[in-house]
């Protein structure tokens, strides 16, 4: 029996250029200017924080509200549609909540740094906690002795939060925010460079 051919769906050609794994990554590497210029930004949006730690904990503050805004907008909307009214008091409970907070957020950004702050020591204890235990449940085999490090600096880092508030709450949320940003600008310099020197190989 003669073996059928399979009609392609789909053929090559100048209207309609074949997609691979190799020719996107060829095409991010022609584009590492872009991923260069992108982390130099964030790297300055970073400095200017770390020179304004109180705006930014301010412009942090003002996101948090709007994104809880919106988080609780979306929850009201899922709870209308269901068909019990417990789940539907619950979820439009919550997203009341939630818009409720985004509103303190944005109208009082100082009182917000300082309960967000509290939250973020608290949090961080919480988690060191949990990855010290996670740490101490695992074999001899496996890199414990990092998690339990990992788990201790993220529990001392709160207990320091913590220590000082509410006095730093004007200023951690600002600090948190700029190191993010320029770790982040610092990877992407890192991508773009990569792609950089595969770009002139290639």
């Amino acid at each position: 029996m003669a073996p059928v051919e399979l009609r392609q769906t789909a053929t090559a050609g100048p209207g309609n250029p074949p997609h691979s794994l190799g020719s996107s990554i060829a095409h991010l590497r022609e584009r590492w200017g872009w991923f260069a210029a992108l982390g130099v930004a964030f790297i300055l949006f970073g400095a200017f924080a770390l020179g304004s730690l109180m705006s930014a904990t301010v412009a942090t503050v003002f996101v948090n509200g709007i994104m809880m805004m919106l988080g609780g907008a979306a929850e009201i909307a899922i709870g209308l549609r269901m068909k019990t009214w417990s789940r539907l008091i619950l979820l439009c409970l919550a997203g009341a909540l939630l818009i409720v907070a985004g509103i303190v957020c944005i109208l009082d950004p100082v009182l917000a740094s300082i309960v967000l702050t509290l939250c973020l020591g608290a949090g961080l204890c919480a988690a060191g906690m949990v990855r010290i235990y996670v740490a101490s449940q695992m074999g001899h085999d496996t890199p414990w002795r990092i998690a339990i490090l990992s788990g201790l600096v993220t529990f001392f880092l709160g207990v320091i939060i913590l220590a000082h508030w509410p006095v730093n709450s004007v200023y951690v949320l600002g600090l948190f925010l700029a190191i993010d940003l320029i770790f982040y600008g610092a990877a992407l310099l890192g991508l773009a460079l990569q792609l950089r020197t595969r770009h002139q190989r290639g």
